[in-house]
C-alpha cells in the first residue's frame, strides 16, 4: 500500500520527536532542573535567582533541550489563575533590553503589550508581577547570543545590566541558550557583576570520534536513531563506514544528524525503500547542504554528471548514479572516496577546531580565552 502524504508526515514527525537520551542531553536537563529547584513560591523567602548558560554550535541540541522541557511542563489552569512553571522565549536578532522584555511579555501573556512610556524599572516590575502570579520557576531564553551581539560596548553593558536587575528582582531562575561566544565576553564591571550570578555553564560539544569513549557514545546515539527509524530492514548506521560518513557530514552534532536522517527517512518511506542507505543520505546532504552553494559551470568538454564513462565501474559509481546528479560529487561525504573523503574529513575537523576558539565571527587557531560568564577552573 502506497503511503499517503499524511502517513509520511506522521512517520517523520514521530522520528523527530523522539528524545535521544544521550549523555549531553541528560547533563543539560539535570543542570536546568538543579537550577529550577532554587525557585520558591510567592510568600516564601526566596533564594537568590541564578542563571545558567547552555552553549553549543548550531545543531548541538540546545533548543531541543529547552523545547522538550517546555512541552513537559504545560500551562495549568487553577482557581487562582494559570500556572506556568516553565516559560520558553526566543530572543530576537540583535535584541535590545526592550525587545527582550517584549518577547518575555508575549511569552508570559500573549497580547500583553509593553507600553512606550515604561522605563526599565516599570518593565522589570511588570515582569516580576507576572512571574509571581503565574508561578514561573524558570525562564528559558533561546538564541540568547543575540542579547550580546552588539559591537557597541554601551549596548552590551545595557544588556548585562538588564539581566542582572531581572535576576535581582525575580525569584524566577533564568536559562540562556546560545552559541559559544555567549560565554566569551569582554571583562567589564557590569559583566563581572553578572558573572557572579551564573552557575557553571554546560557545553554541548559533539562526542569526539578520535576518543574511544566519545566514539562509543556517538555510536550509541546512532543506534538510538536506528531503532526509531521504524523501517523493515536495519540500516546499520553504526557500521564503521556509515558512521564515519555521518560524522564527517554533520560534525557529530545531534541536531544535524537528526535533520539528515529525517529527510532520508521521508524519502525512504515515500519511495517504499526498506532501509536508509548511503545514496539516500547523499541525496539528503545534497538538498540540505550542497544546494546552498552557487552553481558552477561545467567544462565544455565534460560529460553530464549522470553519464558514466566506459570502463568506470564500482560501488562508488553505483552510489553516484542512485543518488542523482546533484549528489554525485566529491563534495558529498556519503559518496566521496579515497583522498576526496579524507579531504572532507580534514575540513570538518579543521572547522571543529576553529569553532572551539571562536570569540567573534572571525576564526582563529589560538586557544579560547576564559569564559566571561563561567567560573574559573
Amino acid at each position: 500500500m502506497t503511503p499517503t502524504d499524511a502517513d509520511i508526515s506522521e512517520r517523520v514527525k514521530t522520528f523527530e520527536h523522539a528524545v535521544v537520551p544521550h549523555e549531553l542531553f541528560k547533563k543539560g536537563r539535570r543542570a536546568i532542573e538543579t537550577l529550577r529547584r532554587r525557585w520558591r513560591p510567592k510568600g516564601v523567602k526566596p533564594l537568590k535567582a541564578r542563571a545558567l548558560l547552555i552553549l553549543g554550535e548550531p545543531g548541538a541540541g540546545k533548543s531541543f533541550i529547552l523545547e522538550t522541557l517546555a512541552e513537559e511542563n504545560p500551562k495549568r489552569a487553577t482557581e487562582d489563575g494559570d500556572v506556568r512553571p516553565v516559560i520558553f522565549v526566543e530572543a530576537p536578532k540583535r535584541t535590545t533590553p526592550r525587545q527582550l522584555a517584549a518577547a518575555i511579555f508575549d511569552a508570559l501573556e500573549p497580547g500583553y503589550r509593553l507600553r512606550d512610556g515604561w522605563n526599565t524599572a516599570r518593565i522589570l516590575s511588570e515582569i516580576k508581577m507576572l512571574c509571581e502570579e503565574m508561578g514561573v520557576e524558570v525562564l528559558m531564553i533561546d538564541e540568547a547570543h543575540h542579547i550580546v551581539d552588539h559591537k557597541n560596548t554601551d549596548d552590551l553593558e545595557d544588556a548585562a545590566e538588564f539581566l542582572k536587575q531581572l535576576l535581582n528582582m525575580c525569584s524566577t531562575q533564568i536559562v540562556l541558550a546560545g552559541l559559544p561566544h555567549l560565554g566569551v565576553l569582554p571583562e567589564t564591571k557590569k559583566l563581572r557583576q553578572l558573572r557572579r550570578r551564573f552557575r557553571p555553564p554546560v557545553h554541548l560539544d559533539p562526542y569526539n570520534w578520535s576518543d574511544r569513549t566519545g566514539r562509543r557514545k556517538y555510536l550509541g546515539m546512532l543506534a538510538f536513531f536506528e531503532r526509531h527509524l521504524g523501517l523493515p530492514e536495519p540500516s546499520n548506521l553504526i557500521g564503521f563506514d556509515f558512521a564515519a560518513r555521518i560524522y564527517c557530514a554533520t560534525g557529530g552534532h545531534v541536531g544535524i544528524i537528526s535533520a539528515h536522517l529525517s529527510l532520508a527517512l521521508e524519502t525512504a518511506v515515500a519511495d517504499g525503500k526498506s532501509r536508509i542507505d548511503l545514496p539516500l543520505m547523499a541525496g539528503a546532504y545534497a538538498d540540505l547542504v550542497l544546494k546552498r552553494k552557487p552553481a558552477v559551470l561545467l567544462d565544455f568538454d565534460a560529460g553530464f554528471p549522470d553519464e558514466v564513462p566506459a570502463g568506470r565501474t564500482g560501488e562508488a559509481e553505483g552510489r553516484a548514479r542512485d543518488a542523482g546528479p546533484e549528489a554525485a560529487s566529491d563534495d558529498n561525504p556519503y559518496l566521496a572516496q579515497g583522498e576526496a573523503f579524507r579531504a572532507l574529513w580534514r575540513k570538518m575537523a579543521g572547522d571543529r577546531l576553529a569553532d572551539q576558539s571562536r570569540v567573534t565571527a572571525h576564526r582563529t587557531k589560538e586557544a579560547a580565552p576564559p569564559s566571561a560568564f563561567g567560573r574559573p577552573a
